[in-house]
């Protein structure tokens, strides 16, 4: 059986070729951006709680230059620009009820139509000034109407904030995960190099004997090339990914992180789950759904009422199919794996009788080497389908936590 900690092997050769010469950046909230800039000089992390609010442990921990995934809600929470901003609009909104939102909406329409001048038809910027007039009044009467029809309050804006993280917690969870699948990648294609350089080595000594032709050896030369290229390539989405997982999570831009090890996967929590049950809790913890009714108590006219119930029954319908539709595809993501699992280790028993062989004397090296190639590629799938399970994993349980599609 494999050992799920020894998929990361690719990813620690990699991030030792990386890690000479790794500058490091100081993590700043969405707040000490604009400061950064400003000052230009280095500061002390700030992050969107007080002090109190986790032991020095915890600080340390989220301070520090290295990413651990049971870390990422945390950094959101403290770090993450939107989450910040929102985090101060929410102070103009807390405790806000409808009503109150509703008086804005008049207030902002009372604002506008003080503003307002009907031009005088003899001025020779009549017509311009009309349009901005009638303009001006149409909007002063929306907003009018949004404050009649309004349904928001503080709580559903508390709501939607909270979606927000949420939502931004599962990708950065999933760039995390995007990431160790590119490691991977390029750990595949460096094995795809290996081989061509071999095929390559092969043909120019036949050439040299005169078995192999001019043209055979350049199109083995081109594969190793192309394979060459295709890392580089894979290389440059890996810092990529990186890049973007680190500013989302606080880093400045610029600064380098270590992304520790994921986690290892829980396939026996795969297996005990209730898919019934799930849906029924997933649909009470929806984050949708939870506005959507919240929309429909505060709605003042019968018409209104009547129409945000029918699209709640609609959103509801539409969040259990996504939760089931996310527990399938676990279901086919954790077979693939299976099958990969089972892939490899024929490919080890193959290696092992490949092994005896050539001391026997009855393959070449270089066909030990193919079978070698081979088993590796096997190992290597076994780790981008274990990956495959891990995000068809943080699908289903982020929308069987709250964040199922409703449309």
């Amino acid at each position: 059986m494999i050992k799920y900690k020894s998929i990361y092997s690719a990813g620690d050769r990699y991030r030792k070729k990386r890690k000479n010469g790794m500058k490091y950046g100081k993590r700043v909230s969405g707040l000490a951006v604009a400061a950064v800039c400003l000052l230009a000089a280095p500061m002390q992390a700030m992050a969107g709680s007080p002090e109190f609010a986790y032991t020095a442990e915890k600080w340390a921990s989220l301070r520090d230059d290295k990413l651990e995934y049971g870390e990422i809600a945390d950094l959101i929470h403290e770090y993450n620009n939107t989450v910040i901003q929102n985090q101060i609009e929410y102070k103009d909104y807390k405790d806000k009820t409808q009503d109150d939102i509703s008086q804005d909406y008049y207030d902002a329409a009372d604002d506008v139509a003080s503003s307002l001048n009907y031009p005088d038809s003899d001025d020779e910027n009549y017509a311009s000034g009309l349009s901005s007039y009638l303009n001006g009044k149409q909007q002063a009467d929306t907003l009018r109407e949004s404050g009649d029809n309004n349904v928001e309050d503080g709580e559903i804006k508390k709501l939607e904030y909270d979606q927000t993280e949420a939502e931004l917690v599962k990708e950065a969870q999933g760039l995390m995960i995007t990431y160790w699948n590119q490691v991977w990648n390029i750990s595949n294609l460096e094995q795809t190099k290996e081989q061509a350089w071999k095929t390559y080595e092969s043909a120019a000594a036949k050439q040299a004997a005169g078995t192999a032709t001019s043209a055979q050896v350049l199109s083995a030369k081109e594969a190793v090339t192309s394979a060459e290229a295709s890392i580089l390539s894979a290389q440059s989405s890996l810092a990529k990914t990186k890049e973007s997982l680190c500013l989302m999570l606080g880093w400045s831009y610029g600064a380098e992180a270590e992304i520790c090890e994921l986690p290892e996967t829980d396939l026996e929590a795969i297996a005990a789950i209730d898919i019934e049950s799930a849906v029924e809790s997933g649909l009470e913890a929806n984050y949708s759904l939870k506005i959507q009714s919240k929309k429909i108590a505060n709605a003042r006219s019968v018409s209104n009422k009547e129409s945000l119930e029918e699209e709640y029954k609609s959103q509801k319908e539409t969040a259990a199919a996504s939760i089931k539709s996310a527990y399938r595809s676990l279901l086919l993501a954790k077979s693939d794996y299976d099958q990969a699992v089972q892939a490899y280790t024929l490919e080890q028993e193959t290696l092992k009788t490949a092994e005896r062989k050539l001391q026997a004397g009855t393959i070449t090296r270089n066909e030990y080497a193919e079978q070698q190639s081979s088993c590796a590629k096997a190992e290597i799938s076994v780790q981008t389908k274990l990956l495959a399970l891990r995000n068809a994993q943080l699908e289903y349980e982020s929308a069987a936590g709250g964040l199922a599609s409703v449309s």
